[in-house]
């Protein structure tokens, strides 16, 4: 579930007492402040993205970074976020533009990027506005050669499916290890799970965005089976806390009754070839 979602239906499960399990968001705001012990996280959080990603602009030596973001509250929250991260390391965004969610209308956007002149870009939107963002601004008679940087929102495969050959270079923080190269035993997992699937019918591939559900689903499943035969909203709760560094298959989850963040996992990627993932 995307940001809004969680924001809106996160209230209603805590009001319940409904442990709320993995959502597809990684707001600050959810990992700061007293710990909601009904919510449990299992991926790291956006912030924690976007250190990775200012680290490699650093080693890259690039120093003129600008915001394409959502005219949203959320999009304000990135554009503070980078400026205080910036700032840190004494840089500051050469220029933001926003857009408004779903619209796949960059144009001004682009316009106003390239009037800029960064060296990279942050890739504050996601999906079809990020697909209609890339292509805009490689179709500008006026584009130059410049860095796409985006969080695992972004949607990695949407843009590989879309972009073909356009998508390449972009670099991509995720926030789980490889679902392709079968390193990690959870990786493993995933990959048979995809295999039975499809043998059953289905017609699915493998995606950072489908292995991070899988994460997600596997911590509920450990902490139904920790809560015993009878589970209930409070037993699950209790057992999911007891899940002190537990290794899911060479990714470690981690909860107590004061934190409930699960994973700082993050690796930074760039789509290569085809469609391939470099870390």
């Amino acid at each position: 579930m995307f940001t809004n979602t969680v924001f809106a239906s996160l209230p209603l499960a805590t009001a319940a007492g409904v442990p709320y399990v993995g959502p597809y968001a990684g707001n600050e705001t959810l990992y700061a402040g007293p710990v909601n012990h009904i919510l449990f996280m299992t991926r790291a959080s956006y912030s924690t993205e976007l250190d990775a990603l200012l680290r490699h602009v650093q080693a890259m030596g690039l120093t003129r970074v600008a915001l394409a973001r959502y005219d949203s509250p959320g999009g304000a929250i990135l554009q503070k976020d980078l400026e205080e991260k910036l700032k840190a390391i004494k840089l500051a965004p050469v220029g933001v533009a926003t857009m408004q969610l779903n619209s796949m209308q960059p144009a001004d956007v682009v316009l106003k990027i390239i009037k800029m002149h960064p060296q990279a870009i942050l890739l504050g939107v996601s999906g079809d506005d990020a697909v209609a963002f890339v292509r805009q601004f490689n179709q500008s008679a006026d584009k130059f050669p410049v860095q796409f940087l985006a969080r695992s929102l972004i949607g990695g495969h949407q843009l590989v499916v879309k972009l073909g050959s356009e998508s390449r270079g972009i670099v991509i923080s995720q926030v789980a290890p490889s679902p392709f190269n079968g390193e990690t035993h959870i990786a493993r997992e995933y990959q048979a799970a995809l295999k039975a699937a499809n043998a059953a019918g289905r017609k699915l591939v493998a995606s950072y965005i489908g292995f991070d559900g899988y994460i997600a689903a596997k911590v509920m499943v450990e902490g139904l089976r920790r809560a015993g035969p009878n589970p209930g909203r409070p037993a699950l709760a209790k057992a999911l806390e007891t899940m002190h560094h537990w290794d899911a298959g060479d990714f470690i989850v981690d909860y107590d009754e004061n934190n409930h963040t699960g994973s700082k996992f993050v690796t930074v990627t760039v789509i290569g070839a085809g469609g391939h993932y470099i870390e």
